[in-house]
């Protein structure tokens, strides 16, 4: 999932507890331009046009791989917050739908 993007014109999607975020896929990865700690990011374009990167956790990165997450198809990030296991470590829970609006090949 690689396609071009204005570097310049990303955002970093940074949710506080509940938040939510929809967009069109249009890349994902860790393009060189971009690379931060080698942090994998979803990078989605909003219904207003603006480009706007989510950073992937493990749960996120499944999730994508189990829907066969493709460029063009729509996607919904929810934050839930963060919470804690049984032996006290502490995780960030979300949930992602995909709607796949992307045409196979």
């Amino acid at each position: 999932m690689t396609e071009n993007h204005p570097i310049n014109k990303v955002t970093y999607w940074q949710p506080s507890a509940n938040d939510t975020i929809t967009g069109m896929i249009q890349c994902s990865g860790a393009p060189n331009d971009l690379l931060y700690n080698e942090q994998k990011t979803l990078f989605l374009q909003e219904n207003k046009g603006a480009i706007v990167g989510v950073v992937l956790n493990r749960y996120l990165m499944h999730s994508l791989k189990q829907h066969n997450a493709a460029l063009g198809d729509l996607v919904t990030v929810t934050f839930h917050g963060k919470e804690q296991k049984n032996n006290g470590r502490s995780f960030n829970r979300y949930t992602l739908l995909v709607d796949k609006v992307a045409s196979p090949i």
